[in-house]
């Protein structure tokens, strides 16, 4: 067994998965208890009434293709939540190991480590340096190191990302210790590329990334755990088969086609460009008080009265997102970069009312 399982919960090593009944084509299936029915209206090729591929096969190839790796690499999971998940599940046993976190951050590492059984180890980023990672207290971390290192980068929801040099320092710092788990659900949108080069350099690295910002599949629920080929195999091992539907599949591969993607492409440039306008006209109303340099598909923008901002967003029909639960992020709010115009509905909603006045 390689020795990067040996951080793999021993229990799960040996785990015998499940095994489906078999789909060939061309033959009837009597064995796996399925309608012999279509759905009135079913719209797929594959049909509804057929349980899907055990694991998305084609999605997969599509996705290493488009990622410039190989399929072995490469699990397909429902969005990167669930890649969150199967790695605590699989690397943490309960009640005895731990995840690192970088707060404020991504909340659902928290909440899968929690369900879980799993410790946290809070290693706090640096307000006072943009939210900045504090290297020498993580580095303090890996004389006891944790089974898995989450790092965000460009971090939720502060928007800042990890310059490479320094993710290349942690993935060091946890060499032969910890899984380090590089988060980049949103690094299309990035001007500092991807830490795929890192990933191809250590194998305790594993990337995860997801089709819902980049191509518009929020809906689909489309991710990728990308790692070496022993730890994508493990994984799939403690993942249930059928867990990515069919109308998924089918979406995923025509949004992975060359004309959807280079109109993904053309919408990020548009993302990029209304990011940086609305950080300009927002940091010159009276009631910012700092809008964070962002590498997102939001701002960061903390304001001297946050329920008074996003009650003016709301009654101009905006929704922003608060976090009254994370005390670093005491009256910030952060802001989706939407269409032009829904930028320019949010910018007129708290550019006329009297929010800045209060705090």
């Amino acid at each position: 067994m390689s020795a990067l399982l040996d951080l793999a919960r021993a229990d799960l090593r040996d785990l015998r998965p499940y095994t489906p009944g078999a789909y060939e084509p061309g033959l009837t299936r009597l064995n796996a208890n399925e309608s012999p029915w279509r759905l009135p209206g079913d719209p797929t090729e594959r049909g509804l009434n057929i349980y899907p591929p055990p694991r998305p096969e084609r999605v997969c190839v599509a996705l290493a293709a488009h990622y410039g790796e190989e399929p072995s690499r490469v699990l397909v999971t429902r969005g990167s939540s669930e890649a969150i998940d199967v790695l605590i599940r699989g690397f943490c046993a309960a009640g005895r190991d731990r995840i690192a976190i970088l707060p404020p951050t991504f909340d659902m590492y928290r909440v899968y480590a929690t369900i879980q059984g799993a410790g946290l180890l809070r290693v706090p980023l640096l307000e006072e340096r943009d939210f900045a990672v504090d290297l020498p207290a993580l580095r303090a971390c890996a004389s006891s190191p944790p089974k898995l290192v989450f790092v965000c980068s460009p971090n939720n929801p502060t928007g800042a990302s990890v310059p490479m040099e320094e993710m290349a320092d942690i993935c060091e710092m946890f060499a032969g210790k910890s899984l380090v788990v590089i988060d980049e659900a949103y690094h299309e949108f990035s001007d500092s590329g991807d830490f795929s080069a890192l990933a191809a350099r250590y194998s305790h690295v594993v990337l995860l990334r997801t089709l819902s910002k980049f191509v518009s599949l929020a809906g689909t629920r489309c991710g990728a755990l990308i790692a070496a080929p022993e730890i994508v195999a493990y994984l799939g091992n403690v993942l249930p088969p059928y867990t990515f539907p069919t109308p998924s599949i089918e979406l995923v591969l025509r949004a992975l086609t060359a004309d959807s993607v280079r109109t993904a492409r053309e919408r990020v440039e548009t993302i990029k460009r209304e990011r940086l306008r609305l950080a300009e006209v927002l940091a010159d109303l009276p009631g910012v008080v700092k809008v964070y340099p962002s590498d997102a598909n939001f701002v960061l923008v903390k304001v001297r009265d946050g329920s008074r901002f996003a009650n003016a967003a709301h009654a101009g029909g905006i929704l922003v997102r608060r976090f009254e639960s994370e005390p670093a992020l005491e009256n910030c709010v952060r802001i989706t970069v939407g269409r032009p115009r829904d930028n320019d509905r949010l910018l007129q909603a708290v550019s006329g009312a009297e929010w800045h006045d209060g705090g």
